[in-house]
């Protein structure tokens, strides 16, 4: 680490745009809603709705977030390299939570594709969520969308 470096954080945090927990965790729920490759209207107001009855976006404007944000991670090109920047920065005490809805939105329309999976899978691992944690979720999540 150079002289600079250990003033200003290094690189990796000079060009990380998620450092903040809340973009981190808003960063994340956006990468894995976009997984499919594609984002409507429904999808967006849910993510607007979520993000405003949790206490991290109080008195936030989650539409100015949204537009900072999302064109950060459309940006990135692959969601896995959002999560890989963002992960580090969500707060312990959310981390089952986001992963809760990530399965969510994933699973929203009936379908967990393979990309959506992959995902999930490495979010779950750069989150540390225990194995059988993830997995409990995943069903609670498959069973609360059927139907």
């Amino acid at each position: 680490m150079g002289l600079f470096d250990k003033v200003f954080g290094g690189p990796a945090v000079q060009n990380n745009p998620f450092t903040e927990p809340r973009e981190a965790f808003f960063a994340i729920l956006y990468a894995c809603m976009s997984a499919d490759g594609s984002v409507d209207n429904e999808e967006i107001n849910a993510l607007v709705v979520l993000t405003q009855q949790k206490a991290l976006f109080r008195g936030v404007s989650v539409l100015d977030l949204y537009r900072r944000i999302a064109p950060k991670v459309v940006s990135l090109g692959a969601r896995k390299e959002t999560v890989a920047l963002a992960a580090p920065f969500v707060p312990q005490d959310l981390r089952a939570t986001l992963f809760a809805n990530c399965v969510d939105f994933a699973a929203a329309d009936g379908i967990v594709g393979p990309a959506e999976q992959a995902l999930l899978e490495q979010l779950a691992q750069a989150l540390a969520l225990d194995e059988s944690e993830s997995h409990t979720i995943i069903e609670v999540i498959i069973i609360k969308n059927k139907g």
